[in-house]
């Protein structure tokens, strides 16, 4: 009996991590897939150079794109900073940040996505949609593990030990 209540915990395990993905994959697929609905506006870019960071005095600076772009939504103007919903990333080398300084120049129009509830809320590159097509491999150890957990409990009430 022993064994077969290790067995169920061990599926349990698996469901739990599996299905803790799952949920987090999902969550982010949800949130990736919501911003395509957001009203499109016209935009301008009015700020796009390089911020650095300092830590501290023994941490090395880190750099972000610093980007600012104003849109008008309903006759009010609003300021956005935010390229996709999470916040522009640090790095810890300048060079990477060049690029984007390319990309996104001071003065240029562009298209920002505005979320219809919250005006102040604005990106300009929806999320990636990643999360929804990798969902099956987490879902696979959940699965297994309810298998698991199932075929234990089975053998542990169905026909004893033998």
């Amino acid at each position: 009996m022993g064994g077969f209540l290790y067995l169920a915990f061990i599926g349990l395990f698996l469901a739990v991590v599996g299905g803790a993905f799952v949920l987090i994959l999902g969550r982010g697929y949800l949130k990736a897939k919501e911003t395509e609905a957001w009203e499109r506006v016209s935009a301008v870019i009015v700020v796009s150079q390089v911020g650095v960071r300092s830590l501290g005095p023994s941490i090395p600076e880190e750099f972000t794109h610093e980007l600012v772009y104003e849109y008008e939504v309903d006759g009010e103007i609003y300021r956005g900073e935010r390229l996709q919903r999470r916040k522009n990333p640090f790095f810890k080398e300048q060079a990477k940040i060049l690029p984007e300084l390319e990309r996104w120049k001071v003065g240029q129009k562009v298209e920002a996505f505005v979320n219809p509830e919250n005006a102040e809320e604005a990106l300009l590159e929806h999320e990636t949609k990643a999360p929804g097509y990798s969902i099956w491999f987490p879902a696979l150890f959940f699965v297994g593990g309810i298998g698991v957990i199932l075929r234990a409990l089975s053998k542990m009430f169905g026909k004893g030990e033998g």
